[in-house]
């Protein structure tokens, strides 16, 4: 490395730009990714790394740290969250580690995998404030869901927020609207193969759940796979989900001349971004006109029920807040609730016995007769296996893998450690929930573990895929009702089993770095009617 790094250090760095145009950018177009990945990190680290990215800084050298070429290796051999979890995190805590310090998008952050810790974190939100983004400022990830929104904010602001926020996600559960978008995603599926893509199916099933149900905007994913819309958010999410600008976000902005292919991603979100703009001020004037048509309340939109807050005294937002926590609303409701139903699929087809309890209860509840159902919320509160199903799926591979970055605004400890004022730190959800300490059999796909008599131990909050406390996720209701709707008739309609040519025959793959889900998820499904 040492050697490699010498040559280029002679170089001026205008040829070394040479280079990375003439050799790199081909490569890049050609899709080797885990050459480009190497190079580019590698020229990264040359020119602009400081000293401290190979070491945590000094003050907090005292807390066992995990090494820059750890990360670096499961980049360019594009590891899985699960096998680094496994390889490198899990045997530390067996060990007694508790806390380490592990490089992070925003630099060395302190990693939480203690439950007890966990929640003293998540809960002292006055001493453990959300991170400040400011220097991945113009980065795509920044651009999207960064702003003035509730996930973001701290303080006086958060709960003003939050406040406006709180009712929409209280009386906004359409559940009519999930279960006619779920019928168009069925007659979709009669005319495909046996065979399905259906991690393609539940994106663009949640990306029209999501236009709806978050602003009144109809995509027209499922029905329409290739329209404009669809091409650009599928865009924007592929730009979101790239490691390579997750790991190093001054690639994003500062060095963003680097990478033509990233420049088009951000004009695309920049369309994105002036749609949403418009539909509010559509959505303003078209309050100010009188109108006739009456809509369930539970059925309304959240951009609707937002706007209103001021009627009944919850306060009123800006323009620029409404839109942050809309395009907030894409980022934690798309693909984190399309992964988690693709997870739950993958895990009902590798456990046929579970799948067919789950379909019983269901059965149980809406009946059996050959139509489509659409479960009322009272519905919904009943599947109780259902929702174990749900659980467990969230624990073993829910999509977020950790909480967002906290900082310390003072000087404090955690588990007996000194944690100086500055420090950045995030609550490692993966590793508590693949705890033995917590959960026995960690590994093992068990919904009966959120029985009544389940085998749940230990301190703290144990399950995280929301986080906890009062800034635990404001949407977490409206996910889970969400995913029990689409299981519930896609139990009803289909039997399904993973394809002996999977490429997931063998075991799950998946991708992503801050959302993990699985990659082109290829179920054989069977209709019941």
């Amino acid at each position: 490395m040492y050697l490699v790094q010498n040559s280029f250090l002679k170089l001026p760095l205008e040829n070394v730009v040479s280079l990375y145009n003439n050799a790199i950018v081909p490569r890049m177009i050609k899709r080797n990714q885990a050459l480009s990945i190497s190079i580019a990190v590698t020229l990264y680290a040359i020119y602009f790394i400081h000293d401290r990215l190979f070491k945590p800084p000094k003050n907090l050298r005292h807390i066992p740290y995990i090494g820059y070429f750890s990360i670096l290796k499961s980049l360019i051999t594009n590891e899985s969250h699960w096998d680094r979890a496994y390889r490198v995190h899990l045997p530390l805590i067996e060990k007694g580690t508790s806390l380490f310090m592990e490089l992070g998008a925003t630099g060395w952050e302190l990693q939480v995998t203690d439950s007890k810790e966990a929640k003293r974190v998540l809960l002292k939100h006055d001493i453990f404030v959300k991170a400040n983004f400011l220097e991945t400022e113009g980065t795509l990830q920044y651009r999207f869901s960064s702003g003035p929104n509730i996930l973001m904010t701290n303080g006086s602001h958060w709960k003003s927020l939050r406040m406006i926020a709180n009712p929409a996600f209280r009386r906004s559960l359409p559940v009519k609207m999930f279960g006619n978008l779920i019928q168009d995603m069925f007659d979709v599926m009669d005319q495909m193969e046996e065979t399905v893509d259906i991690t393609d199916l539940l994106e663009r099933w949640t990306l029209d759940v999501i236009g709806k149900a978050g602003f009144g905007f109809d995509f027209d994913a499922i029905t329409n796979h290739d329209n404009e819309w669809v091409k650009r958010y599928n865009a924007i999410q592929e730009g979101l989900r790239n490691v390579l600008f997750f790991m190093y976000p001054k690639l994003d902005n500062e060095l963003i001349w680097m990478f033509p292919e990233r420049q088009k991603v951000h004009k695309e979100l920049d369309v994105l971004l002036d749609m949403m703009d418009n539909v509010i001020r559509n959505k303003k004037k078209s309050k100010m006109e009188s109108t006739d048509v009456i809509i369930e309340d539970n059925e309304r939109d959240l951009l609707d029920v937002m706007m209103e807050g001021g009627e009944n005294g919850e306060g009123v937002m800006t323009d620029a807040e409404l839109k942050s926590n809309l395009c907030l609303f894409f980022a934690a409701g798309h693909d984190t609730t399309a992964n988690a139903l693709a997870y739950a699929i993958h895990y009902l087809a590798e456990n046929p016995e579970v799948q067919q309890k789950a379909r019983e209860e269901v059965i149980a509840i809406l009946g059996d007769t050959p139509a489509n159902v659409i479960p009322t919320v009272e519905d919904t509160k009943k599947m109780t296996y259902v929702n174990m199903v749900i659980k467990e799926t969230l624990r073993i591979n829910g999509p977020a893998v950790r909480v967002m970055t906290r900082i310390a605004n003072k000087d404090t400890e955690i588990a007996g450690t000194f944690i100086p004022k500055g420090t950045k730190l995030t609550v490692n959800i993966f590793d508590i929930q693949h705890n033995e300490a917590y959960w026995k059999n960690a590994s093992v796909f068990d919904p009966e573990r959120f029985s009544e008599d389940g085998g749940k131990t230990g301190e703290g909050p144990a399950w995280l895929p929301f986080g906890n406390g009062t800034r635990k996720c404001i949407g977490m209701n409206f996910s889970m009702c969400q995913q029990r709707v689409m299981l519930s008739m896609l139990l009803r309609k289909y039997t399904w089993s993973t394809p002996e040519r999977s490429i997931h025959k063998n075991g799950l793959i998946t991708g992503g770095y801050g959302v993990v889900g699985p990659v082109e998820l290829d179920m054989k499904f069977q209709r019941r009617y």
